[in-house]
């Protein structure tokens, strides 16, 4: 039985239920509940919705070596500080309201990688987190195997392709996009790739052409960003003998030419002049095109992937990109989200890209689970050629065979905020309250709109507004 499993239990077929039974006991102490957790072989860590622990099973004793007796009715942070636990996924999972995986320190010295997953009733409100533990050593030694990859990798079995497919990591938050590549690569309907810079949207327009009948045929990659316009228009159409100054004698075959049966990439597609804009809607709606200074047109079969990271549609009506060519373009819109929201990738790209800058430059370095941490941490507004150039930087300039946190650029370093030790569990709680409440009054405005939200009775809600300002 997984952890999801006990949550979706747990939840029930109302998806709801209480921490606490109508005869004062915890539902941990209830079967089958108690049965369950302690039936799953993986460590598992309950805490209430404010992070004080609630229940523990056997296996989470077993692997941390810390007894239910110390944990259970304390808050977390007071673990941390208490130096029981370096860090605290239920306190991140109250934070951000998802899932949460790092790595955390027991004892000062073993590592073991936790899960935090929060629990939601029907009104959407929090109320525990469920964080399944696992020793991190076990854990790297089984990172290679089916298990730990099935949902991050496709086979080439499973697919039919060649070797490239390897190199792609897919998440749950991307795993749409790649199955729609998979479906509109057999035909020759043109693709808009959508998303941040970095976000691998390169990479995605090779795998395209790499699973499409063009396969055999060429991939050819242009970046429109930053290129004058004549520049642009012999790159793509070329030009022949004598067609201006200092020009070949021989002609040169433009991008269009040598990508005849085959696939041509327009990476930074809005950043195309307006100019060549109107030539590339021609190719399009003709399959031909005028090299520079010809007068003879050469006909061409091309399949067009197109890419940016800007809001077409807004350069539309502001006059900056043509409506004509981005209708022609936009037949098949896909978006790639930004690394921020596919945190699952990280590690697998780690362990990626790990082995290939080792074999790249011969070396043979690791990466700690401590610097793995703080790499999943990380929002990563360069997305994957970001964490990319860190981890070769890290790698290359480090002088010791494990990356420690030491070896992070600064802005990377992991800064853990110490609580007060001033504050008991009832203060941290109504610190707790009394920011939830006030973020719910930002956002229905009135006191009877907060309290229908919050599932109390208004004059109970004032009371509590009441003592806050005390």
């Amino acid at each position: 039985m997984t952890v999801d499993q006990v949550i979706a239990l747990m939840k029930g077929e109302n998806d709801y239920f209480e921490l606490i039974t109508q005869d004062g006991r915890s539902i941990f102490d209830v079967e089958p509940i108690r049965s369950l957790i302690h039936a799953i072989q993986d460590g598992i860590y309950i805490t209430d919705a404010h992070a004080v622990t609630v229940a523990v099973n056997d296996a989470y004793e077993r692997i941390t070596g810390l007894k239910r007796e110390i944990l259970i009715g304390r808050y977390m942070g007071d673990l941390v500080k208490m130096g029981y636990l370096s860090n605290s996924a239920s306190l991140e999972v109250i934070k951000r309201q998802e899932v949460v995986t790092l790595v955390q320190t027991i004892h000062g010295s073993q590592k073991i990688l936790v899960t935090g997953s929060p629990v939601f009733d029907r009104n959407n409100q929090l109320i525990c987190i469920v964080t399944s533990v696992r020793d991190i050593t076990e854990l790297l030694r089984a990172k290679h195997a089916q298990e730990q990859l099935d949902n991050l990798f496709r086979t080439q079995a499973q697919y039919k392709i060649n070797h490239f497919a390897h190199d792609l990591i897919i998440s749950r938050e991307t795993q749409r996009v790649f199955d729609l590549a998979n479906n509109v690569a057999k035909f020759n309907s043109k693709v808009l790739l959508r998303g941040e810079t970095g976000t691998g949207k390169s990479k995605l327009a090779r795998y395209i052409h790499h699973i499409s009948p063009r396969s055999e045929h060429a991939f050819l990659e242009l970046n429109c960003s930053g290129i004058p316009d004549n520049l642009l228009e012999i790159e793509l159409f070329g030009y022949v003998s004598g067609a201006f100054t200092g020009a070949s004698s021989k002609g040169k075959k433009g991008l269009l030419e040598i990508a005849h049966k085959g696939t041509l990439f327009l990476d930074e597609i809005g950043d195309l002049p307006l100019s060549m804009q109107v030539k590339l809607l021609k190719v399009i709606e003709e399959n031909r095109f005028l090299p520079v200074g010809s007068t003879e047109f050469k006909e061409v079969d091309i399949r067009i992937i197109s890419a940016t990271h800007r809001k077409l549609e807004e350069m539309v009506e502001r006059g900056e990109f043509r409506e004509d060519l981005f209708y022609r373009i936009n037949v098949i819109d896909l978006e790639l989200p930004p690394l921020r929201q596919r945190r699952g990738e990280i590690l697998p790209l780690v362990h990626q890209y790990q082995n290939r800058f080792n074999e790249k430059y011969q070396l043979n370095k690791s990466v700690s689970p401590e610097v793995i941490e703080a790499l999943s941490q990380y929002d990563w507004p360069g997305n994957i050629r970001e964490l990319l150039n860190v981890l070769e930087r890290m790698l290359v300039s480090s002088q010791a065979n494990e990356i420690g946190l030491q070896d992070l650029p600064k802005h990377l370093a992991i800064q853990r905020q110490v609580e007060p030790l001033t504050l008991s569990l009832k203060e941290r709680v109504q610190a707790f309250e009394c920011e939830l409440i006030s973020a719910a009054l930002k956002q229905y405005g009135s006191t009877r709109a907060t309290a229908k939200a919050l599932g109390v009775e208004q004059s109970t809600l004032v009371k509590k507004i009441a003592r806050f300002k005390q």
